[in-house]
């Protein structure tokens, strides 16, 4: 009975095609032995760029950073000599309104007492 079954045809190509599977799965197991490997090199060349990047990334932001604050530096400091002026006009503005108002501080009370002692028939 065996040797009957393997001489029809249909067994001989179902045979044929387990022979060809055991062999592209043999094959496929050689290959998939050599991908770790090609993979760690890979896996290792993109860890690496990424530490890269991240240096570089880094680097950029400090020079930004270093950048921005000198930036609030110089503006921060004509902001201040700005401030300045204006509190150095106030203070003057201060002592000019509050000399006029002594100096006519006499003239008003005088109207004022003219006016108040003044009655009219």
């Amino acid at each position: 009975l065996g040797s009957l079954m393997s001489k029809t045809p249909s067994v001989q190509r179902l045979l044929a095609a387990e022979k060809k599977a055991a062999e592209s799965t043999e094959e496929a197991k050689r290959s998939m032995s050599s991908l770790p490997c090609c993979f760690s090199d890979k896996i290792k060349k993109l860890k690496q760029a990424k530490i890269d990047a991240e240096i570089e990334i880094q680097k950029y932001r400090e020079q930004r950073e270093a950048q921005h604050q000198q930036f609030l530096r110089e503006n921060e400091s004509a902001g201040d000599g700005d401030h300045q002026l204006v509190i150095a006009q106030a203070d003057k503005d201060i002592v000019r309104v509050k000399k006029l108002a002594a100096e006519r501080t006499q003239q008003v009370a005088s109207l004022v007492v003219q006016l108040v002692s003044t009655v009219k028939m």
